[in-house]
């Protein structure tokens, strides 16, 4: 397989990586707006201001509160950045994607090879811009993917958020550290996916049970007085999410991470290919003597 068929395949596979990543980021297709709504319109300077007031007047009530706030800041910042980065980088990488599929098929059908050495310059040029900018998308993208806090409360795998242990009902989290932490209390973007988040058909048809222990042990109005009898205490409504749109969101965002980490090394095969299409032109020009 020569040089020009695998600048032709890469920068092929770079179209195409790019248009399926356009339409499954999560951002550019707006997957939720519980979620996404105001990522890349925050004004994250005017959060750090109050941070750093309150950090400078000693206007905290806890550490928690704190550790809480200063997250949110980094967050922001975090979000906005990944909002301008997702378009940037792949509306960049299609573009690039174009330009160097079209030159990859001039080359391949020796239609240009009197630009051959521009078009590798560019492929090099291109290839290094498109690993670049992918590689930091993916970097911001899959560290708010792994650490980013929601707002859901975090459940046990059945959905309860109670559980009963060492003589007291407890959440699905260390309760000694919630103040210094109140994050641990809620679930991250990575558990978007469980089912404990999403409509659970087996979980519903149960409660519609009425002998059931999640008909019976969901939401008591005391839980005191339930004192061990009920193993889990589920919430209400019986349904806690009737909608599956967490696990797409969920899914739609590591699909593109995957496919930009593809895309990335992609962009590393055309760069290093278009230098070799750039040097052998380089080469053949160098050697080529004139008739005289």
């Amino acid at each position: 397989m020569n040089n020009n068929l695998l600048f032709l395949c890469l920068a092929f596979a770079v179209l195409i990586l790019s248009a399926v990543t356009i339409y499954v980021a999560p951002l550019i297709n707006t997957a939720d707006s519980n979620f996404f709504d105001d990522w890349g319109t925050q004004n994250c300077q005017q959060k750090k201001d109050e941070y750093d007031y309150n950090e400078k007047n000693n206007r905290f009530s806890s550490e928690g509160d704190k550790k809480v706030d200063k997250r949110k800041v980094d967050e922001c910042f975090s979000q906005n950045a990944m909002h301008d980065l997702e378009y940037t980088s792949l509306i960049m990488d299609i573009v690039f994607g174009f330009i160097c599929t079209t030159l990859g098929f001039l080359h391949y059908f020796d239609v240009g090879k009197s630009i051959e050495k521009i078009s590798g310059l560019i492929g090099l040029i291109t290839g290094a811009i498109i690993a670049i900018i992918t590689c930091i998308y993916v970097g911001y993208s899959a560290s708010l993917f792994n650490n980013g806090v929601t707002n859901i409360g975090k459940l046990y795998p059945n959905k309860a958020y109670l559980k009963w242990k060492d003589g007291k009902y407890r959440h699905d989290y260390d309760e000694d550290k919630v103040n210094d932490d109140p994050d641990i209390a809620y679930a991250k973007y990575r558990d978007l996916g469980k089912k404990q988040y999403n409509y659970n058909s087996e979980y519903y048809k149960l409660y519609k049970d009425l002998s059931s222990e999640i008909y019976t042990c969901s939401n008591p109005a005391s839980l005191s007085s339930k004192k061990g009898s009920c193993e889990y205490i589920w919430d209400t409504p019986p349904v806690y999410n009737d909608s599956i749109i967490r696990k797409y969101v969920y899914d739609r965002w590591l699909t593109s991470i995957i496919i930009s980490v593809f895309i990335v090394a992609c962009g590393l095969g055309l760069a290093v290919f278009g230098f070799l299409l750039f040097k052998n032109s380089s080469s053949s020009s160098s050697g080529h003597v004139p008739v005289r």
